[in-house]
């Protein structure tokens, strides 16, 4: 008799439930080898470009707005800079975040349109983690703490802050 729960235990713990809940925890990959953001168009003049940081401090820059696709630029900063960031996802909740946030419902409850998307990559040798951010989802505050959107967006700004990407981003010219 004591048989039957245990394997009823076994069959749940096989689930594809508990196989889905267990494929969310994703931990935080060891020491990274690089990150990128990914900034896109929006219907206005964001600017759209790439902008990414490897273990070596390397800073490299990418337009990808229309007509300024082969503007790039580069530039180094300390090697810890990757590591500062990285730690710094890890506080802002990104490793446990999912792929696509609009594919979120709790997430994403209101959706608007023609906004930007941003899209941030850390590599790893333990794995490659990709968080992809449609800005058309609101971000919100609830009783006062900061949603996991709204820690994101503060990581993505914080990348750009960090490496001054600024310095090199342009606004997007709407095409005539």
């Amino acid at each position: 008799m004591t048989r039957f729960p245990v394997v009823g235990l076994f069959v749940l713990a096989c689930s594809p439930t508990a196989e889905k809940a267990a494929t969310q925890r994703v931990p935080a990959p060891g020491p990274a080898d690089s990150l990128v953001l990914e900034r896109s168009m929006c219907y206005g003049t964001c600017p759209a470009y790439r902008l990414s940081l490897s273990s070596r401090g390397v800073i490299r820059f990418e337009s990808r707005n229309p007509g300024e696709e082969t503007r790039s630029a580069a530039d180094t900063t300390s090697a810890a800079v990757l590591a500062s960031l990285v730690s710094r996802a890890r506080d802002a909740g990104f490793f446990q975040l999912p792929a696509e946030i609009a594919s979120d419902s709790v997430l994403c409850r209101n959706r608007a349109t023609d906004h930007p998307t941003v899209i941030v990559t850390i590599y790893a040798k333990s794995g490659t983690k990709r968080v992809e951010d449609y800005h058309g989802c609101f971000e919100t505050v609830e009783r006062g703490v900061p949603t996991p959107i709204v820690r994101l967006r503060l990581f993505e700004n914080e990348i750009d802050s960090t490496l001054r990407s600024s310095r090199w981003v342009r606004p997007a010219q709407r095409a005539k």
